[in-house]
């Protein structure tokens, strides 16, 4: 049985009686043994009442066999849960980081003392706007959800916090071609040698023409590229996706150097192949983020050259499919992320609204309509003349 006690601060004036007094406002406590299991741990309330029900409830979870898990112990088990890449899993890790420290502030330790008001105070202690607490709350729901079916708490205290309303990111515009022109001549101006200036150009070009992400381009091997085409990706069905080899790709390719320190047979354009993966990509940023500062293009961005793309692919005709299946996203992506509503897409509305209306046809049947429309009469304070009497006040 839980014995709850009185565990009195330095400040307390009855601290001298022992654990016996308890008509003092000091936190309480409580210490018992429940079957074999002795359990020792606080109650997180100086109200008496309260505590006795806490102890009530923690005597019940023990006898049914429910296991209390701390939050430390929690998390690590769903961060190692997770199949994620690198990146996705740094931003895991991160936001559990913080949560599993917030608890520990608030004196909370196991996950089934983690309420609904818990959460609104960690809410109000991260600065975020609404993008990104909706991203958070989205993890945070996923991970308490992990945790009820595992049985270490009743109920997800995240599922009851409200979503911000229609969180919407920071449009990107696509590219303009003095803009593609402004990155592409910076290229050859940046830096200190050909060795940068050349690897730069190759990645501008390979974001450009296929719309691949960074991490794509970085770890791009030698064998994706032959015959005048270059392997981009598998598409969703399993299928090779091969497009063409652009000459100014080709030629880009073809002076490359290697890359310091690879071996003779080295498969990569970009990688020795040796190291980690992450760090070649921060390296390969952090070249096209001197790139953008020397062009000197506003909010330019390696991701706006997908934008770039998708958005030149519907204004000449392609479907969301098409540019799905060439980005690599599900059609879903590509309507929420790419078809943005640019001016070359409103002048390509605006010539199919011409094709299709613009016709002798067209001109025709809306001349026949105009004129059926002009022999209908107007009444006076009923409108359109009415085809059989009716009374005025139930018209």
């Amino acid at each position: 049985m839980l014995t709850p006690y009185r565990r009195h601060l330095e400040t307390c004036p009855h601290r001298s009686k022992g654990r016996a007094y308890t008509k003092c406002p000091c936190p309480i406590h409580c210490d018992g043994f429940v079957g074999d299991q002795r359990i020792r741990q606080s109650m997180d309330t100086t109200n008496w009442a309260r505590a006795r029900r806490r102890a009530d409830k923690i005597e019940e979870e023990v006898s049914s066999g429910r296991v209390r898990k701390s939050i430390a112990d929690a998390a690590a088990a769903f961060l190692s849960d997770r199949q994620i890449e690198d990146s996705t899993s740094r931003k895991y890790r991160r936001i559990m980081r913080r949560l599993t420290e917030f608890t520990a502030r608030e004196g909370l330790e196991a996950v089934d003392r983690i309420t609904l008001s818990n959460l609104d105070a960690y809410r109000c202690g991260r600065s975020l706007n609404a993008l990104s607490w909706s991203k958070e709350l989205q993890l945070l729901r996923t991970f308490f959800s992990f945790c009820v079916k595992r049985k270490w708490c009743e109920e997800n205290p995240a599922k009851d916090m409200r979503m911000p309303s229609d969180p919407k990111p920071r449009p990107r515009e696509p590219y303009t071609q003095q803009e593609i022109t402004s990155i592409l001549a910076a290229c050859g101006t940046f830096g200190r040698g050909a060795y940068e200036r050349l690897r730069a150009q190759a990645m501008i070009l390979l974001l450009r023409r296929y719309g691949l992400r960074v991490s794509d381009v970085v770890t791009l091997e030698r064998d994706r590229v032959r015959d005048g085409r270059i392997f981009v990706h598998a598409m969703k069905n399993g299928a090779a996706l091969w497009l063409p080899l652009w000459p100014d790709v080709k030629a880009a390719l073809e002076i490359l150097p290697a890359p310091h320190d690879a071996p003779a047979d080295c498969k990569y354009f970009f990688w020795t192949g040796s190291g980690f993966r992450e760090s070649v990509i921060k390296v390969a940023c952090r070249t096209l983020r001197a790139v953008f500062r020397k062009s000197g293009v506003k909010n330019a961005t390696s991701h706006r050259f997908r934008h770039t793309l998708a958005t030149e692919l519907l204004v000449h005709g392609g479907s969301i499919e098409d540019v799905a299946n060439i980005l690599g996203d599900s059609p879903a992506i590509i309507r929420k992320h790419y078809a943005k509503w640019s001016v070359a897409y409103q002048l390509r509305t605006l010539e199919l609204l011409e094709r299709i209306h613009g016709t002798p046809a067209a001109q025709e049947e809306i001349a026949d309509v105009s004129a059926m429309v002009s022999t209908v009469e107007m009444v006076a304070k009923v409108g359109v003349e009415p085809t059989r009497t009716v009374k005025y006040a139930r018209f």
